[in-house]
């Protein structure tokens, strides 16, 4: 983790340090000393090195229930990140790997939709309806349509927290996870200097974005928001 630790300090500004738990396999990244992000062991040795999305539950068996009732699969029973949270990691239907996420001395982000912290995730699904019908089936979200291929996640309150993206079929099902930055291009700059690889540039109607992939093979977004961007 020591080459993660390194390139994500330079590239976000993080200030990465081991969890109150004072294990060597969860290490808090926080940015203005607060939480952001974390960086941990893979659970699965024969897996890539990638970012996980993580939904907040108040009742971590109850949606390991819910996961397995909807048709999706429960990877690892729930466990303990000590002085933290209690975790379990998830696929949905499709494919697409999740984390469930019961926070006890660790809710959450410290900061949001801020440069350094997380703005974003996008589910990239080659099923749109089941992964529609999934996410509904375990977080009662409701969709607003943006164009043919996108839609928007929205919780029982009416709050946007995700996107919905259909892709070409030979696009694995994951979950991205985007990084807010000050500007688009400096970050990817960076982060190749870093050793990284711009996989691919784009400007969204919410502000220009760029994906990038580690040294280490995992894939992730830097976005630099517009002020008047309507999520």
């Amino acid at each position: 983790m020591h080459h993660a630790q390194d390139f994500y300090e330079k590239l976000f500004g993080w200030d990465v340090e081991r969890g109150a738990e004072g294990t060597s396999d969860y290490l808090v990244c926080r940015k203005d000393e607060q939480p952001v992000a974390g960086l941990e062991h893979k659970y699965d040795d024969d897996a890539p090195p990638f970012w996980t999305t993580y939904f907040a539950t108040e009742d971590i068996e109850a949606s390991c229930d819910a996961v397995r009732a909807a048709g999706g699969k429960v990877l690892t029973d729930p466990f303990e990140v000590p002085g933290s949270s209690w975790a379990a990691y998830c696929a949905d239907t499709t494919g697409a790997f999740f984390g469930l996420w019961q926070g006890t001395g660790l809710i959450g982000f410290g900061i949001v939709d801020e440069p350094g912290a997380v703005a974003w995730n996008d589910l990239m699904t080659r099923d749109l309806e089941a992964s529609k019908a999934f996410y509904t089936n375990v977080f009662g979200y409701s969709y607003v349509e943006r164009d043919s291929t996108y839609l928007t996640a929205q919780l029982p309150s009416g709050e946007t927290v995700a996107g919905i993206h259909l892709t070409e079929p030979d696009t694995p099902p994951s979950w991205l996870v985007h990084f807010a930055v000050a500007d688009r291009d400096s970050s990817a700059q960076i982060a190749q200097e870093l050793g990284a690889s711009i996989l691919l540039t784009l400007d969204t109607p919410f502000g220009p974005e760029a994906i990038l992939q580690g040294q280490h093979g995992e894939v992730f977004g830097v976005f630099a928001a517009n002020d008047s961007a309507d999520a």
